[in-house]
């Protein structure tokens, strides 16, 4: 039956009223969103670890196969079964992040829901600035000394007496990224020592640490999102495979990138076999450079912790300036971490394990720097006891806050 014109238009008058009555929008709606975050509401301000809610509501009698949860492009984790939530680091507040939710059904489909939130609007800028250090002391054996109190230690920034505000052996969560290098001169054995190092390292992990997995090649892959999950951490593990060249300062940059929004001990575990080199050896591997990845950790407060294996730490690099054991050996003295140079396969188990030992014996010292200045500028830190024969290890530096609103370091 033809329509003619006057009723057309009476038809569409009254879809449109109906529209906007909301007697048809509900079932529109529920016909398109099957899941939505209940939390955190969108472009709300979170600071920290902070929890996700999601909403599933299923059409007639779909089931849930999973759901898969991503942070800003990053896997965080898979759930199973209700309830649909968990926790994500929202950092200092200093970015906004993107919560994204894929609902696979039984029947297939795939159905996705995401969450935005926004960084903190921060008007002021408080006049003191705490550096935070974390340091290690042995005596001449090797043997970690744990016992000592504040008095015991001298602190000075380029020369200068500073008074130590905070201090303490209770120790912050780790959050730390173990950074793989899977380019084509760790295949074979190599790689698969490398992958149960990695994941007995993972059995050294307290329950409030977060971990996350990166690997670089001719490309920087972040495998496992930051989390606390130690199977998903395991699965990333596992997964890794051989390829291509070796992207280290790419590695090195990504990962203190990452790392810069969590708060907690940010350390970088890092293991490779080669100078920075593309897969064809005619060029660079990584489009940073070491400067440019070293600047980034010193910057972001990022421990590296370097474990340096093969036969070609001796070789010069790309440009023919450094040996790869000299630049291991300047990432991780600089940042206060540590470097290893395992001989054998057989003993990359055990550089993981000293790693391990290192973080769980480290007093935290925190203090505010009698230089004003917010130049930017790199200032020297020396830390030392009043016993000559313990060494002290702790970051070399740090890079002081820049203009009316640098971060502090």
């Amino acid at each position: 039956m033809a329509l003619n014109t006057e009723t057309f238009h009476r038809i569409l008058r009254f879809l449109i009223l109906a529209v906007v009555a909301g007697i048809l929008l509900p079932a529109v709606v529920g016909a398109e969103r099957v899941a939505q975050f209940v939390h955190p509401r969108h472009l709300s301000t979170v600071v920290g670890p902070s929890q996700y809610l999601l909403e599933i509501r299923l059409p007639g009698s779909a089931r849930v196969r999973e759901v898969r949860i991503t942070l800003d492009g990053a896997r965080l984790t898979v759930l199973s079964s209700p309830p649909w939530q968990g926790t994500f680091d929202a950092g200092d507040g200093s970015r906004g992040h993107r919560l994204e939710a894929e609902v696979v059904l039984t029947d297939g489909s795939v159905h996705s829901a995401s969450v935005l939130t926004s960084a903190l609007r921060i008007q002021e800028v408080e006049d003191v600035d705490l550096v935070n250090l974390h340091a290690v002391v042995r005596d001449r054996q090797g043997n970690y000394i744990t016992d000592l109190t504040r008095e015991r230690f001298t602190l000075l920034e380029d020369g200068t007496v500073q008074t130590i505000r905070r201090f303490s052996t209770d120790l912050k969560p780790l959050a730390i990224g173990i950074v793989l290098d899977v380019s084509r001169t760790m295949r074979g054995e190599k790689l698969e020592a490398a992958r149960n190092s990695a994941l007995r390292f993972l059995d050294t992990l307290t329950e409030d640490d977060r971990a996350m997995v990166v690997t670089f090649s001719n490309r920087v892959q972040v495998l496992q999102a930051a989390t606390t999950d130690r199977s998903l951490l395991a699965e990333a593990i596992r997964s890794t495979e051989v390829e291509g060249g070796t992207a280290l300062y790419d590695g090195i940059w990504r990962t203190a990138d990452y790392l810069r929004r969590l708060d907690g001990r940010r350390v970088m575990l890092l293991l490779t076999d080669g100078r920075d080199e593309a897969g064809n050896g005619m060029e660079p591997g990584s489009l940073h450079t070491l400067e440019e990845a070293l600047d980034h950790s010193n910057r972001n407060d990022v421990m590296i912790f370097a474990v340096g294996y093969g036969k070609n730490l001796k070789q010069l690099d790309f440009y023919q300036r450094h040996t790869l054991e000299s630049i291991l050996r300047r990432l991780a003295e600089t940042s206060g971490g540590a470097v290893l140079f395992p001989k054998r396969i057989g003993s990359l188990k055990k550089s993981f394990e000293a790693v391990a030992r290192d973080l769980r014996h480290q007093y935290s010292i925190a203090y505010t720097s009698n230089n004003k200045a917010r130049d930017g500028i790199w200032r020297t830190i020396e830390l030392s006891t009043d016993i000559p024969r313990y060494e002290v290890v702790t970051r070399k530096g740090y890079f002081a806050p820049s203009g009316s609103s640098g971060p502090a370091p």
